[in-house]
């Protein structure tokens, strides 16, 4: 018997399906009656909200499912950077996006040496890049090609900056190396932090109704692509020597004359989230999100306007059959 979801979600009993994670549709049964989970512990799973919106989605999308099957859920609106010693010391407990190459030592050491957990890959696609507007390459016909950024400085130059170009780079919190990068690569601009999400996409909104040069820092998946044609600056290709061996790559003497290694984000959760809440660890372990859907909603959220709680109810209404897998397999695989 099918049911609906309701926007809250919460208090809900999960309405159990038949197959496990690798089942096919066709070998998903009609969903019986709702049968209530029992959870380990009332305690509350804390999920932090970080910087961006597309990290809400998948940590409400995460957390509604564990609503479903009887966990007690809260979310905490906190930056990325201070809820990290939270997540290895248990305050906190998991971050389902976490991008691994933002700071890969310390991801290591969270995972290795201080009492998280790394849960695996999210399934997300991403990249990080150097991108401005297409139409910028009429005024500097150089470009993808990074060497063209030199030849056309005074184009990307702001009040504050001329005659040196400005690159919109990232907040202090989040650790790329681009004010490394532009130095070992001997570029003539001047990195200038954004506040965060909101600030970026101001600035290429800003920059795209006046048609005005813009370079900026971004990432992928994200709905902006969808809406505005971004081009990709070519930098020399990554290698792991560039960001450890000063005399790898087009300068001698610095590291980080190379592009941003290949991404990846995994999920980072607290060590004793395994013991505590056996079946929400597991439900965690398989949740997964493409960037297909990821973009969606957060395209409805940040353009459209609509609330991020009702566009998540809406995605868990609509993809019940995959997500009861999910939790199929969580509840009754307790071996894995």
């Amino acid at each position: 018997m099918r049911r609906k979801l309701v926007k809250s979600l919460i208090g809900l009993a999960l309405v159990a399906s038949v197959g496990f994670v690798n089942a096919t549709e066709e070998e998903v049964e009609e969903i019986p009656d709702a049968i209530a989970v029992t959870p380990e512990s009332t305690d509350p799973i804390k999920l932090p909200l970080w910087e961006w919106t597309g990290q809400h989605v998948t940590q409400m999308l995460a957390g509604e499912i564990l609503k479903t099957m009887g966990y007690n859920v809260e979310y905490v609106h906190v930056g990325e950077i201070p809820s990290l010693p939270a997540i290895t010391q248990g305050d906190l407990h998991a971050s389902m996006e976490y991008w691994v190459s933002t700071n890969r030592v310390k991801f290591f050491r969270m995972t290795q040496e201080q009492g998280a957990e790394d849960l695996g890959y999210l399934a997300l696609e991403p990249g990080q890049a150097w991108y401005y507007p297409s139409y910028v390459e009429e005024q500097c016909p150089g470009l993808p090609d990074w060497t063209a950024l030199n030849d056309c400085a005074e184009l990307f130059a702001s009040d504050e900056t001329f005659p040196k170009g400005r690159f919109l780079d990232y907040p202090a919190e989040w650790v790329v190396h681009n004010e490394d990068r532009i130095e070992a690569l001997d570029l003539d601009y001047v990195p200038v932090r954004s506040s965060g999400e909101g600030s970026l996409l101001t600035e290429i909104e800003s920059a795209y109704a006046r048609q005005a040069p813009l370079l900026v820092m971004f990432w992928s998946p994200h709905w902006v692509f969808s809406k505005f044609d971004l081009k990709r600056v070519k930098l020399p290709t990554h290698e792991v020597a560039c960001q450890t061996d000063p005399g790898w790559g087009i300068n001698p003497d610095l590291p980080y004359d190379c592009d941003l290694p290949a991404e990846e984000i995994k999920k980072l959760i607290w060590g004793g989230l395994r013991d505590k809440w056996p079946a929400a660890h597991r439900l965690l372990r398989n949740f997964q999100i493409t960037n297909e859907d990821q973009n969606a909603l957060v395209l409805k959220i940040d353009v459209e306007g609509q609330k991020l709680e009702d566009v998540v109810a809406e995605w868990l209404e609509e993809n019940e059959r995959k997500w009861g897998l999910w939790v199929k397999d969580a509840k009754y695989n307790p071996g894995m």
